[in-house]
This record gives structure tokens, C-alpha cells and sequence, in this order.
């Protein structure tokens, strides 16, 4: 366990990250000062309590005048690895870590699960705890998902699984994390505005490995070339996933059935079917689970009937509501090309999607060419386009589509304004998804808040024509 008595801690970013980290130290004997650049960062949370504690509390406040005095800075994940504070830091000589590591060396010895990917985390790592919970053992699933592990120091018994949702942010600045079941689901570009490149990117999500011990456990995603690389640098056990037997596989589908075999016993999970989750993803998302509770020593039974169970989370591919013979779906937290490319090819019949937001950095020429693809051949009524990026998402699959665009693509003011428009562009049959592509931050405070006024916004819709036939 890390020795933090006595010393000088430095936390960076007031979000729930930055004030569970800043809150533990405090409580461990630490001298802590927390700094936020922002005047009224927007994720303020226990003030007070760490007031109460002792600690200082610096806002509108980049890089402090006393960094040199500190033993140790810990910095939240949504502070980029190239922030002047980090540089400084690092070039004083002040050791780094992220509110992972620090969680890691708090709860060091614990049964731990880490779950990463570009998509699908929070549904997994949801799912896996599900899994995971029986007589013996609780499951508390945290991390990135909004319950920091640091957070969890004080509240875990010894027989609780952690079940920790890690982003390439936390990962790149840890030194010994590492974890009981690691799970790699998919690397993507994504976060462009955190990391330099997409080269980057895949170096953070290797980290993953790096401190893997022979006797732990890779569940990774055979059809994903940097998940492949992974594994190849793993010293672990490797349990690869696939939607078909390959020699990696561990856990694959044969005949609508998942199936597991060596290293894992050979057997027949669950068929498909049961499955309640829509979009191939989400199969994916439940093999990984699967071998990961396989790994755990849990039985087929109790997997199965986890999977049967859970409905799915609020914002992933969440249906919301039935109008007029159409079905709107709400997958705010498709905030990247490669998450709505997911949502787009869930569903065969007619779709509108709803994109836009603010662009991380990422190229939308993949999901044009899916889109241009579904206009040609009916699957795809069309697309309505807000806000900052919506005049490139327009300009991407123009360049594809060239005239088939034509009366297929139409810009909205606000979500009300979308869902009104998709509606149009339906004619009355099929989906309408919100799966923006896009972070959330030009119109919103995260991708939750876009979530809930697009239901808001689908429901005052339905209200209105159920009035409107009434009348």
C-alpha cells in the first residue's frame, strides 16, 4: 500500500475523480491542495467534505506557483498527458500518477476485473459485474464508469470484486496497475483532443499488459488488430472472443449459440436469443463478459441467466418510445464515429439517424461511406445534422454520396427541432437514433444531459400528436 503520511500531494481537476483522490489522501495523513483551472469547474462535488478535511482548494488555477514543493501529483483523467501542469511537473522532478494508480496501491491484493475499449465499456463492465455476484463475493463495479476507484478505498470488503471501467486517460500514467481479468474490447480513433495522435492513443490502451503476471487472465477481441497486438504483449492466459472459431477463441458463436472452449472448458453458454441487448456489439460486449466470469470460476447457469436479466443502460442504444408506427432509440453516448457505426448497423429496417456535436479530433469518411451505402439500398431514410459539426458531417457524406444525398440530409436548430424533422424524414415506419458521433460538450453539459433532453424532447413530441389526433 502507498505511504502517504507526511506527505505533499497535488491534486489536479475538481472533478469526481480529482475529489475522491484529493478527499483519501487527506484521510491517509496527506497534505493536499486540489487545483482546477476552471473558476466553477462543472462537476464541483464535496466541497465541504473536503474542506472539512483539510484540504486546499485552488481554483482558476493552471500550473501553481509552488510545484516544486510537492511529493506527489495525481491527476484526473479528464487532464490531458501534454497539460502545461503535467510537463511542469514532470520536468520538476514531481512524481505522476493518475486517481487509477492511486486507487490501485490503496486497494492493492483485491480481486480486481479492468475493463477497457473505445466502446462498450460501461455496458461490459456493468454486465461482468452482474456476473459476478453470488453468496460468496460482491461486485462493485467503478472507475470511469462514475464511481472512482480511489472512491472505493474504505467501502470494500475483502471478498468484493472490484470491477473498474479504465480509459486511456487513467491508463497513461499508471506504473503497477494491473488487474486479476484485464478485458480489451476495441481501440478506435477517438479523443484526438486528449491524445497527439491515434498512435498514442493505442500506446496508452497497451498499458493495459504491461504489468500482467503469468497466472493472470487477457479477454480480448480477436477481430480488432490493436486488441491483437495486446495480446501478443501479454504474458498472461489469453481468452480471445469472435463471432466465429478461430484459433485464438476461447469464446465465439456457433450455431446462435455463444460456446467457450480451451483454455476454457468446453461448453454451450446461451443461445443468442436471449440476448436482450440489440446490435452486434452488444454481443461482442457479452462474450467478453462471459469469459471473464468463466475465468472468475463462475457456472454457465448463473451467466446465463445475468445475461437474461439485464436490460441494457440509459444512453447505449436505450429505446425511448414508439410514435406514429416509429421507434426512437437514444445512444447519446455514441460520442465517436466508431460508436455510431455500431448503432447504425443494429437495425435492418429504415432508419433516421440524428448526429452532430462537437468533433474530438476524429474523420467521419467511415461513417459516410456506411450511411451513402444504407441511402442507396433503403435502409437509411436519411440524417438530421446539429450542432457544431453538423456542416462537416453534411460536407463528409456529400463528398460520398454526391447527388444520392439529395432531400436525405436536413440541419436543425436543437434536439426538439431534430426529433421533429427525423420524424418527417421516417414516414411513419422504421427507427430514429440519436447517435451523435460526436462529444456533447458544444450544446451540453455531458453526453447524460443530451440523453435526457432528447427524451424530453421525444416525449413533448409524442404528447403533441396524441393531442393533435384527439382534437
Amino acid at each position: 500500500m502507498i505511504e502517504l503520511e507526511g506527505k505533499k500531494v497535488l491534486v489536479i481537476g475538481l472533478g469526481e475523480s480529482g475529489a475522491a483522490a484529493a478527499l483519501v489522501a487527506a484521510q491517509r495523513g496527506a497534505s493536499v491542495k486540489v487545483v482546477d483551472k476552471s473558476v466553477s469547474p462543472l462537476k464541483v462535488i464535496a466541497l465541504a467534505a473536503l474542506k472539512e478535511a483539510g484540504v486546499e482548494i485552488g481554483l482558476g488555477i493552471e500550473v501553481p506557483d509552488d510545484l516544486n514543493a510537492y511529493d506527489l501529483m495525481v491527476a484526473s483523467p479528464g487532464v490531458p498527458d501534454r497539460a502545461p501542469v503535467i510537463v511542469a511537473a514532470r520536468q520538476a522532478g514531481v512524481k505522476v500518477m493518475s486517481e487509477l494508480e492511486l486507487g490501485y496501491r490503496l486497494l492493492e491484493g483485491r480481486t480486481m476485473v479492468a475493463v477497457t475499449g473505445t466502446n462498450g465499456k460501461t455496458t461490459t463492465t456493468r454486465l461482468i459485474g452482474e456476473m459476478l455476484k453470488d453468496g460468496e463475493h460482491g461486485a462493485i463495479t467503478c472507475g470511469n464508469i462514475g464511481n472512482p476507484l480511489v472512491g472505493v478505498y474504505g467501502e470494500a470488503g475483502p471478498s468484493d470484486i472490484l470491477v473498474i471501467e479504465v480509459s486511456s486517460f487513467q491508463l497513461r500514467n499508471i506504473d503497477e496497475f494491473h488487474a486479476r481479468v484485464s478485458v480489451a474490447l476495441n481501440v478506435a480513433p477517438d479523443h484526438f483532443d486528449w491524445h497527439r495522435d491515434f498512435s498514442d492513443y493505442c500506446d496508452a490502451k497497451m498499458r493495459l499488459v504491461e504489468n500482467m503476471l503469468h497466472h493472470e487472465f487477457l479477454v480480448y477481441n480477436v477481430e480488432d488488430e490493436t486488441c491483437l497486438e495486446m495480446a501478443l504483449r501479454s504474458r498472461g492466459i489469453t481468452l480471445g472472443f469472435a463471432f466465429s472459431k478461430r484459433a485464438e477463441s476461447a469464446v465465439w458463436i456457433e450455431e446462435g449459440w455463444i460456446v467457450c472452449g480451451p483454455p476454457l472448458a468446453l461448453e454451450r453458454i446461451m443461445p443468442v436469443t436471449e440476448i436482450r441487448l440489440a446490435g452486434g456489439h452488444n454481443l461482442q460486449n457479452v462474450m467478453a463478459a462471459t469469459a471473464t466470469a468463466l475465468a472468475l470460476g463462475r457456472e454457465p447457469e448463473g451467466i446465463r441467466d445475468a445475461v437474461a436479466r439485464f436490460e441494457g443502460l440509459e444512453h447505449r442504444m436505450e429505446y425511448v418510445a414508439e410514435v406514429g408506427g416509429v421507434s426512437f432509440y437514444n445512444d447519446s453516448k455514441a460520442t465517436n464515429p466508431h460508436a455510431t457505426l455500431h448503432s447504425i448497423r443494429a437495425f435492418e429496417q429504415p432508419m433516421v439517424a440524428i448526429m452532430g456535436g462537437r468533433n474530438k479530433g476524429l474523420d467521419f469518411s467511415e461513417v459516410a461511406d456506411e450511411v451513402c451505402r444504407r441511402i442507396r439500398d433503403g435502409r437509411m431514410r436519411g440524417l438530421v445534422l446539429v450542432g457544431e459539426s453538423s456542416v462537416e458531417i453534411k460536407e463528409a457524406v456529400e463528398r460520398v454520396c454526391q447527388r444520392d444525398a439529395n432531400g436525405h440530409i436536413i440541419l436543425a436548430s436543437n434536439l426538439q427541432d431534430s426529433v421533429e424533422k427525423a420524424y418527417s424524414l421516417a414516414e411513419g415506419e422504421g427507427v430514429v437514433v440519436l447517435t451523435p458521433a460526436c462529444a456533447s460538450f458544444d450544446m451540453f453539459a455531458d453526453y447524460k444531459d443530451r440523453g435526457r433532453v432528447f427524451k424530453e424532447s421525444v416525449t413533448v413530441f409524442k404528447e403533441s400528436r396524441t393531442d393533435a389526433d384527439g382534437e
